[in-house]
């Protein structure tokens, strides 16, 4: 078997293990087992798949969908307020991260990363043999523009990849600093957005003058459609243009496009479960304050990065999973010594985490 020589040495995305093993790993039942590692919607938006059933028979699907997505486009265009030309529709936000890079970088070609962030911006940006390069954020995890400009010019970068809400920090991204590096470099700065609906700050309508923005979203978080992989990228005109040239003719169903533009009809249920999820982040943020050995940082998403003071955080992951509670070990990467990051699932699942914390805290 000949691959080629990158696949070879590659360090592949991570994440935890399945449920169903997990279940078996620690003598549990599936259900007993929380998925506070994934940053999905704790809610299964059952109005949306009852529409969606209704229909289901009359769905073609044994024909391809109409591969500009046009039905869906028009959607976004009323919810976002862009035009209708201005989109990319995706298989999740990690498909218009690959068409990205497919269309930015070339082998050896240079892409800067303010990190720590999400691991496949790394990833994307590697498979196309190109070289990721990481500008560490400052202490309070703010971006240090000056040293990604720095690198940017350095390296002759394509791209930039920045992160709003940062994942796993939580914090916003600065529109003067956007402006900085989109106007000081000669990259174009990819903005992920994927818990927007959360803080409803975005840089959408930046690309109506920068040329050199993408801004990248997904259906999979506040919207709690992750299993129907819908993503979509905003950007200029000109952009979308040449984005549209690496882009797969036919990487959605006919299923997902419904279900996504079922949910962009009825944002009113999405505001119910945004409202929900914030409100209990709030109320687990207060209760993690609690605990002198522990900093809780500000979180503008649906997670809450943790830092542990006096106790070992592989060991409490390990206890945590015992109980079926799976949280995201950040441990080992730099700037995130000794992290956890944890999902805001359901109220229940939100007070058995607190209660199993305060066990293991208190020793």
């Amino acid at each position: 078997m000949k691959t080629r020589p990158l696949i070879q040495q590659f360090e592949p995305y991570s994440w935890e293990p399945s449920t169903s093993e997990i279940a078996r790993r620690y003598g549990l039942r599936p259900s007993q087992v929380a998925r506070l590692d994934l940053n999905t919607s704790p809610y299964t938006p059952k109005k949306w798949l009852a529409k969606i059933a209704k229909n289901l028979e009359k769905m073609q699907v044994n024909l391809y969908p109409d591969t500009s997505y046009r039905a869906l486009r028009e959607d976004l265009s009323k919810y976002t307020g862009m035009d209708v030309e201005r989109f990319v529709i995706t298989n999740g936000a990690d498909e218009a991260l690959d068409i990205v890079a497919k269309t930015f970088l070339d082998q050896g070609s240079a892409a800067v990363i303010s990190a720590p962030t999400y691991s496949y911006f790394r990833v994307a940006t590697e498979l196309m043999g190109g070289k990721a390069v990481f500008v560490q954020r400052h202490e309070d995890f703010s971006d240090d523009i000056e040293g990604i400009i720095a690198a940017c010019r350095a390296e002759e970068a394509r791209l930039v990849f920045l992160c709003s809400p940062n994942n796993p920090t939580g914090n916003t991204l600065d529109e003067k600093a956007l402006r900085q590096v989109l106007e000081e470099s000669d990259a174009t700065v990819v903005v992920d957005e994927a818990y927007y609906e959360y803080c409803g700050k975005t840089f959408a309508k930046l690309t109506n003058s920068y040329s050199n923005l993408i801004i990248v979203r997904t259906f999979s978080k506040a919207f709690a459609l992750a299993g129907a992989r819908v993503g979509y990228i905003i950007a200029a005109e000109e952009t979308v243009r040449e984005l549209n040239k690496a882009r797969p003719p036919n990487s959605l169903s006919i299923i997902s496009l419904a279900l996504a533009s079922t949910a962009l009809r009825d944002l009113r249920h999405l505001k119910q479960m945004v409202s929900a999820t914030l409100a209990e982040k709030e109320r687990l943020h207060r209760a993690l304050q609690k605990h002198s050995t522990i900093t809780a940082y500000p979180s503008e998403a649906n997670f809450i990065l943790i830092k542990l003071h006096k106790h070992n955080a592989d060991e409490v992951h390990e206890k945590l999973m015992r109980h079926g509670l799976v949280v995201r070990n950040l441990a080992h990467l730099k700037g995130l010594e000794n992290c956890l990051r944890i999902s805001i699932g359901l109220p229940a699942q939100n007070n058995k985490l607190i209660r199993t914390l305060n066990k293991i805290l208190a020793g």
